[in-house]
């Protein structure tokens, strides 16, 4: 089984496709770090004066606010009522903060980032799992090597293994580029990016098991195509998934049905335990309508989603081994 694994290994790195998923993950991580690059730059110009359309929208204001005190004076004079008030003082000029959002700290940030940026990574396990089984049934090369090796449980097994272990390379180059690029950015603009030691530990658990986690991913993609025999059918069947049941199931606040949620299992995984808030459907004449939260334990998303991870395996390895290859 060690050589099997071993030789799976060999020609899956072989392919482009391992090697796509990395440059496509490191995209990932450039552009996740850009994103919080331009918005410090947006933040760090409006302060000093240099953001042009930031400078035009509070002259814009402070002149819409003379002129609004101006027509409150008139109306005064006029109705001789010194309580008249036109709401002038409510314009106030915005911070750069509320004109391009508040940048948040560095461990909040790393935490907002790499939750998720780990959907991205898990779609190209998800994605290089699939296609890496759905090859070898498109090429007809499954059945030449189960005459070398003739037993398929083994063969299923270690291509199942082999695209989990080649995932690696591709998580931590995104994973690296975040955690380097993110504090880079910080300290560009002489923003604190204090963190402390408990903070590390929090996040490098993080860290791992987004690893864990795309891993997984491969694997599942990988005994998919076992499944269906096909990368694109693999795929269109996550993304539809994720568009016409997902968005339903999410829908559904907190109950059973929405705690069922695919993406909030995962971000129960990720975050070690998530919380979100759903709206009342009515609410009474006299009651102050309020979010009611939710939350959804990192033990509810590791049993979840080990469920479906087994099931897709064992109808996988059930195809496999009952069917013929054509």
């Amino acid at each position: 089984m060690t050589r099997l694994l071993r030789v799976e290994l060999h020609r899956l790195i072989a392919r482009k496709v391992v090697w796509l998923t990395v440059l496509a993950a490191l995209a990932v991580g450039l552009i996740t770090v850009s994103g919080v690059f331009f918005q410090a730059r947006s933040i760090d110009q409006a302060r000093a004066g240099l953001d042009q359309n930031y400078e035009q929208m509070v002259e814009q204001l402070e002149r819409d606010r003379e002129s609004c005190q101006l027509e409150e004076e008139r109306e005064r004079r006029r109705t001789g009522d010194p309580t008249v008030d036109f709401g002038c003082e409510g314009m106030v000029v915005p911070t750069a903060e509320e004109m391009y959002g508040q940048l948040p700290s560095l461990n909040d940030q790393y935490r907002t980032l790499l939750s998720g940026s780990s959907y991205a990574f898990m779609f190209l396990a998800l994605a290089m799992g699939s296609t890496a089984v759905a090859a070898e049934f498109a090429h007809r090369t499954m059945g030449s090597l189960l005459t070398f090796v003739p037993r398929r449980t083994p063969v299923f097994a270690a291509k199942v293994l082999a695209p989990a272990l080649a995932s690696i390379p591709h998580v931590l180059v995104g994973l690296t580029t975040l955690l380097l690029g993110i504090p880079a950015v910080f300290r560009w603009f002489r923003i604190d990016d204090a963190v402390t030691g408990p903070e590390w530990v929090s996040l490098g658990w993080m860290a791992l098991r987004i690893i864990t986690i795309t891993m997984l991913a491969a694997a599942l993609g990988a005994a998919a195509a076992f499944l269906v025999r096909h990368s694109g059918m693999v795929i269109g069947i996550m993304v539809g998934y994720l568009v016409l049941v997902e968005t339903f199931v999410a829908g559904a606040g907190g109950g059973p049905l929405g705690k069922l949620a695919l993406t909030r299992n995962i971000a129960a995984w990720v975050q070690n335990g998530t919380v979100w808030e759903s709206w009342p459907m009515t609410c009474g004449p006299f009651e102050e309508c309020r979010p009611i939260r939710h939350e959804l334990s990192f033990t509810h998303g590791a049993v979840e989603l080990g469920l479906l991870l087994a099931v897709i395996m064992l109808l996988g390895w059930l195809r496999f081994r009952r069917s013929d290859l054509d």
